[in-house]
């Protein structure tokens, strides 16, 4: 099924109008809070299921004993699925003794949508209904996820699902022209997307510091001595190692989306050949380039070739992307492109990442896919969850017809290590978000500050923030007890939050003073509290003013006397760019001048390893020097070592102050709580 690939999922949602609409379009989205889904049915759910199925029966209280598998079924169907139900039984620890062992039982029924899927679990047994090997292995998935576990005994709820995804693409892309990755990495990367239903991948194989991808006509793209120095020069995947990922994912039901990132991003191609993608011996070279490729990869592994043209300017735009989109489509490929980008054909599929391009003329509707403010390298671990929660995909893409969203992991800083990359960005949780968010569109509806601050108590909007947050929490704590990932309980973190105050604020006593005198305050939530964002996306206070301070105050109850471990930080770096305030001097918490203290009493700040260190640059784009200089474990506050935070028996008072000093800056704080206490 998967030979036909997305086209054919393209073809059927948009001209079939099989269950397709671009959601989200309604003119009051500034003013009102819009879901499917009731508050009381993810509350009541006995199992929290990422993604939510479209449709699901409970049986009050029942479920079935369960201590092994069996598939049964059409032939080919259980050969397809095998693999999936053996990972099951592996990853349950189920007994050999089989004594309650279930039968699944699979039945096609051909005039369901592609990947919909039905299940239908009773004593009896588990059913899955669908017409695709696609729909199958999703119903196998939802099954993995409905399997509980209590006093070592497993069990799985008796329900009926009716499910399938209201987006043909949910996508996942990885950056690895700048920082290598292996492919044992990346296939880990794509066993958790299948685990929630993700069936893109797209793998950004060039940019500026390397060549990835094997080249028989010009070897010398790949050769080290061509690649930036620190970025793992030389390495690269050949033909069969792309082959080799293709089929891991085919397996998975993912569809890889390769990119040969054209014109621009292209330094490592311009050193190695000695002339510019965008000139005539350039459009030359890339012809054989991707003549070769597509030998190599079948159109039936690749049908779908980005070719990036975002973020330059050359003399001849649309020569270039005409010739380009024509050696893509001769082939019998479909052409993708980011946006804004180069102008070209309606035929090519645009992947947005900022506003639209001049391409979208009033005339035409453009296939879109939407990558807006979901680059996971400029998230804040925190606040990243309610941004892709409370983001409609396709919500401001009224002009055209969106096919879904990938989420994207650039990493334009260098790294020591591969694994990094995943270490410092908060990378799963919001991979759940964007499952959640592209299978359901659940959130049809939703204010746009609820991007950057979380909804106020007693909204439907917080109502439905907190029972989300329990879903994500419980997979963290069941499937990813072994993985990074940086995200605390914050829904129940209240804060005060007093200014802008137009002076400096050193010492608690003017603190106090100032706020006994008649200070007003905004009702703050959540472990991070951002005042005003780089990008200017909003904030608690967005028209803070150079100079000002904001004073935060929250509380943390005790039952004891006792140390916990928290999370501590002001600015959070973004990840892309080495542009920021950097480590603070030794006996301060930040580089702005902000200030802590707990119980009227200056908390210490941590013992920095490179006290006063910081980029060359404060705004605009980390210099090249800066961009090679890994990120270090205490830059970012969940790689240190938590902050071990003395409390006394019963509340204490927490007062931080937020200095803001210039427009780059991501004027915030960071206080969380971790679930265990410090030994």
């Amino acid at each position: 099924m998967m030979t036909k690939s997305l086209l054919i999922t393209f073809l059927i949602l948009l001209f079939t109008g099989n269950h397709f609409q671009v959601l989200g379009q309604k003119s009051d989205l500034n003013e009102r809070f819009v879901t499917k889904k009731t508050i009381r049915e993810l509350r009541e759910a006995p199992v929290r299921l990422i993604p939510y199925p479209d449709s699901i029966v409970w049986e009050d209280g029942g479920r079935v004993m369960v201590d092994g598998l069996k598939l049964q079924g059409e032939t080919k169907i259980i050969a397809s699925l095998q693999n999936e139900c053996q990972d099951i039984v592996r990853e349950k620890g189920f007994s050999s003794s089989e004594k309650h062992s279930l039968a699944i039982k699979l039945e096609e029924i051909p005039e369901m949508d592609k990947e919909a899927y039905n299940l239908l679990i009773t004593q009896h047994g588990v059913t899955v209904q669908s017409s695709t090997e696609e729909g199958f292995y999703y119903g196998m998935k939802t099954l993995r996820q409905l399997i509980i576990q209590e006093k070592g005994v497993h069990y799985i709820p008796k329900v009926k699902i009716v499910d399938k995804p209201q987006f043909p693409v949910r996508g996942f892309m990885v950056d690895v022209g700048r920082n290598y990755q292996e492919l044992d990495l990346l296939k880990k990367q794509l066993d958790i997307m299948s685990d929630y239903k993700m069936n893109v991948f797209h793998w950004h194989l060039t940019d500026r510091p390397a060549w990835r991808i094997e080249s028989k006509a010009f070897p010398q793209l790949t050769a080290a001595e061509n690649h930036r120095k620190g970025r793992d020069p030389g390495r690269y995947y050949t033909y069969g190692e792309i082959r080799e990922l293709i089929a891991y994912a085919k397996e998975r039901k993912i569809q890889v989306i390769p990119e040969i990132d054209m014109p621009g991003h292209s330094d490592s191609f311009t050193k190695a050949m000695g002339f510019r993608m965008e000139s005539e011996q350039g459009m030359d070279a890339l012809k054989v380039i991707l003549t070769e490729f597509f030998s190599e990869i079948p159109k039936e592994l690749a049908p779908i070739i980005h070719i990036g043209s975002d973020e330059v300017h050359v003399p001849n735009p649309k020569e270039f992307m005409e010739r380009m989109v024509a050696v893509v489509e001769s082939n019998g490929r479909k052409a993708m492109m980011w946006s804004p980008g180069l102008p070209a054909s309606p035929s090519v599929l645009r992947q947005s990442w900022g506003e639209m391009d001049t391409v979208k003329a009033k005339d035409h509707r453009f296939l879109e896919i939407d990558s807006r403010n979901s680059y996971i390298n400029n998230a804040e671990p925190m606040t990243f969850v309610n941004k892709l929660l409370f983001k409609p995909i396709g919500a401001t893409m009224s002009q055209n017809d969106c096919l879904g969203g990938i989420l994207c992991l650039w990493h334009d800083v260098n790294v020591a290590d591969q694994k990094e990359v995943y270490l410092n960005n908060p990378v799963y949780p919001g991979l759940l978000t964007y499952a959640w968010a592209t299978w359901t569109a659940d959130v049809l509806e939703a204010p746009a500050e609820y991007m950057v601050t979380l909804p106020p108590f007693d909204t439907g909007a917080a109502d439905y923030f907190n029972i989300f947050e329990d879903y994500l929490l419980d997979h963290k704590n069941r499937f990813f007890e072994h993985k990074s990932f940086p995200y605390l309980r914050q829904s129940d973190r209240s804060w005060k939050l007093y200014g802008p105050i137009d002076q400096p604020m050193t010492d608690i006593g003017p603190i106090d003073k100032w706020i006994s005198e008649g200070g007003e305050f905004l009702q703050g939530r959540g472990n991070t509290i951002i005042i005003r964002d780089r990008f200017q996306q909003g904030g608690y206070f967005p028209g803070i003013q150079k100079g000002e301070t904001v004073v935060a105050k929250t509380s943390v109850f005790s039952e004891d006397k006792r140390e916990v471990l928290a999370w501590i930080a002001f600015e959070t770096p973004l990840r892309a760019n080495r542009t920021y305030g950097g480590i603070p001097e030794k006996g301060s918490w930040d580089v702005q001048g902000g200030r802590i203290w707990v119980n009227g009493e200056a908390l210490p700040a941590p013992e920095w390893e490179n006290p006063g260190w910081h980029p060359s640059k404060i705004e605009g784009w980390g210099s090249k020097q800066d961009q090679e200089v890994p990120w270090a474990q205490e830059e970012l506050y969940w790689r240190r070592e938590p902050y071990k935070l003395s409390l006394e028996k019963g509340m204490n008072e927490v007062t931080i102050t937020i200095p803001y000093a210039n427009k780059y800056q991501n004027c915030m704080v960071t206080f969380a709580i971790l679930d265990r206490v410090a030994y």
